[in-house]
């Protein structure tokens, strides 16, 4: 029990931390005027992805079980583990489009900007 306590909070802040990163990152280099529009587009994508997360969930898990109806327990409990493999294969490599950041994004919202500037 506390195993599976300990990763859905593990699970819970890392979410939490990416989310806000994002957004944060997200609404740094627009003005006030924009700031609807931004608002609108980013809940917009991160609604999108979800539902694509959750589409791509199913037909990885689809490919990984293709006889649902005549397949045994382990043989699906097999299948479940195989999907969960591809999709976090999958995670990982989508964390490579952060690789695309430089240095100074987030500047403008960044206190290490400041106390580099007044130093």
């Amino acid at each position: 029990m506390w195993l599976i306590v300990t990763q859905v909070f593990v699970l819970g802040f890392f979410t939490s931390l990416q989310y806000t990163s994002m957004n944060t990152l997200a609404f740094a280099d627009i003005t006030e005027e924009q700031a609807s529009s931004a608002s609108t587009i980013a809940s917009t994508m991160q609604q999108m992805s979800l539902s694509f997360g959750v589409a791509t969930a199913s037909l990885v898990t689809a490919f990984f079980i293709p006889d649902r109806y005549h397949t045994s327990p382990p043989e699906m409990i097999h299948g479940i583990h195989e999907a969960f493999l591809c999709l976090g294969g999958l995670t990982v490599l989508s964390s490579l489009i952060f690789r695309e950041l430089r240095n100074d994004d987030g500047d403008a919202i960044s206190r290490s900007s400041a106390i580099r500037h007044v130093g």
